[in-house]
């Protein structure tokens, strides 16, 4: 796990850093310490703790701890000779199709707006030339006239975003759902604040903000495409059937 990484990102002091490592460090026991005696053993307060999780947008220190060690697993248990992509991401598709399959069928003939920022954008076009091709009604561009209240169940907001924290995205989904507006995701964390407002999230589980490695392949733009693929695929045979 990259601590300095993470602290780049979340603009970390060194306290806050320190906890982070010592979290890393002391997995195996961090259960038994609890938040008073990780605080204790970093010289610090359980509020610092707490806080520390709300900046990284978790919501509390369970969460944390939970993701850090989660992360760790993941990545000692990867084996890249045991990995077989297509399968997965076949089961994975499997998990969202049903109510991918019913958000297609409400917005069949309404419009689909899809937003994206930086290499998201890209995979954000690609979706929307797959559902163009498809029959769908489906833009690119940020009408923001289309995210008023009276488009409720007329526009259906689908973003990408691997971390799903980026902030003009956050707004935009934000004040789609304050709207009634219906937001479709495709993200690489599960715990970000797009995914929470989100009527369906499809998390590919990519997001690598917790790598060890600050030259680790950023797999969620495949990911994605792969995913949809498999669940386009699998809705047009539906329809066709």
């Amino acid at each position: 796990m990259n601590i300095q990484n993470l602290a780049n990102k979340f603009n970390l002091n060194e306290t806050e850093k320190s906890i982070l490592l010592f979290i890393e460090h002391h997995a195996k026991d961090i259960k038994e310490l609890g938040i008073r005696g990780v605080a204790k053993r970093c010289y610090t307060s359980p509020a610092t703790i707490v806080n520390l999780a709300k900046k990284m947008n978790f919501s509390g220190y369970s969460e944390l701890v939970f993701k850090m060690k989660e992360n760790t697993l993941l990545e000692d248990a990867a084996n890249p000779s045991e990995v077989t992509a297509l399968p997965y991401y076949q089961k994975l598709s499997d998990r969202y199709f049903n109510e991918f399959e019913q958000i297609l069928n409400d917005y069949r003939d309404k419009t689909i707006m899809i937003l994206g920022s930086g290499f998201s954008q890209i995979i954000a076009n690609y979706i929307n030339e797959s559902l163009i091709l498809n029959g769908f009604r489906s833009i690119t561009n940020s009408h923001l006239e289309l995210m008023r209240k009276e488009y409720a169940g007329e526009t259906l907001v689908v973003v990408v975003t691997e971390s799903g924290e980026t902030s003009r995205l956050k707004e935009l989904v934000k004040e789609s759902y304050e709207n009634g507006i219906e937001v479709l995701s495709f993200v690489g964390n599960p715990n970000s604040g797009i995914t929470h407002y989100s009527r369906l999230s499809v998390v590919t589980h990519d997001d690598v903000q917790f790598s060890k490695d600050p030259y680790e392949p950023h797999l969620f733009y495949g990911s994605v495409l792969l995913v949809f693929e498999f669940l386009l695929s699998a809705y047009l045979k539906r329809s066709i059937s």
